[in-house]
């Protein structure tokens, strides 16, 4: 018997529409609190608020990622394209991980000004300072609820992972709240550790956007063989498998290994060996696009699964 290779493409991975409702809702509550703590925070001259509101944007770029992400899910591939379109939203992450720690150093920096006496007044505390954050403060706290709710109900990785970032907004947002109360019982400096603490969180989100997208572009393995392999082996008439190489992205996972199967089976029993094997790859592993087999008669003698 010859050997084979069989490719099984998937259809793109596309969120359902119920997800992009979500998204669309959060993004949109994502900005308000985003614009509230940023308006506040310059208009009050408290750099913490203000550091607070630029973190908050990374919500809102999370939400955009998402959503395109979900719209280039549903481009095929093409003549161009022929693993699909996911790398551009890792070239959009990137930018923005670059982005974020822009934002840290200029928060930083406007903080070691005021340290040093170079730069505006300290704030002067009012009840609209706790207005804001607490306000805010519920919205998160919604969103992250509705988010992982709806996450859990639909098995969405997209809206999991993003209500754990909301989630720890939420615990920055409760740290700045601290300092604000700190500064208005007569510490005044908290307000300047604070957006020094909140700089140091966004410059740690920006490094860990950057460096999770260079993983993805460099072709990082996804996918651990000790998950692959015994499914394998489990399919009546394969012998071994081996080889397993797997790129792409969490969601757009490309993968292809050689498998040995019975050499007594003939070309058809071959073929419908090599898809059973493909079948409960994309059945048991989340985020599989496309899974290509290369299949070999195992030797003669040699043990198979019957």
């Amino acid at each position: 018997m010859m050997d084979g290779t069989v490719t099984a493409p998937g259809r793109p991975l596309t969120a359902s529409g119920e997800v992009r409702r979500v998204l669309y809702a959060t993004l949109g509550l994502n900005i308000l609190v985003a614009a509230a703590k940023i308006a506040y925070g310059y208009w009050a001259d408290i750099l913490s608020i203000r550091a607070d509101g630029f973190h908050s944007v990374t919500d809102s770029l999370n939400n955009v990622i998402a959503l395109v992400g979900v719209w280039m899910a549903g481009h095929p591939p093409d003549e161009e394209h022929p693993y699909g379109h996911a790398k551009f939203e890792i070239f959009a992450g990137g930018l923005i991980g670059l982005s974020l720690l822009f934002v840290a150093y200029d928060v930083s920096h406007e903080a070691f000004l005021r340290f040093r006496g170079t730069a505006a007044h300290l704030p002067e505390i009012t009840g609209g300072a706790f207005a804001v954050l607490l306000g805010t403060l519920a919205v998160n706290l919604a969103v992250a609820s509705y988010e992982e709710r709806v996450g859990k109900r639909l098995n969405s990785p997209i809206l999991l992972a993003d209500a754990t970032h909301t989630k720890s907004d939420c615990v920055v947002t409760s740290g700045v709240l601290l300092a604000v109360l700190l500064v208005r019982l007569g510490y005044p400096a908290a307000d300047l550790i604070a957006a020094i603490g909140v700089s140091l969180f966004i410059a740690w989100a920006g490094i860990q956007v950057v460096r999770n997208n260079l993983k993805y572009l460099a072709d990082t393995a996804l996918v651990s063989p000790s998950q692959i392999y015994p499914l394998v082996l489990a399919v009546p008439g394969v012998a071994s498998a081996h080889k397993l190489r797997t790129r792409g992205t969490p969601g757009a996972v490309y993968m292809d290994l050689h498998i040995q199967i019975a050499p007594h089976l003939n070309v058809v029993q071959a073929h419908q060996v090599t898809h059973s094997v493909i079948n409960t790859i994309k059945k048991n592993v989340s985020g599989i696009s496309d899974v290509t087999v290369h299949t070999e008669p195992a030797r003669p003698h040699q043990r198979y699964t019957p």
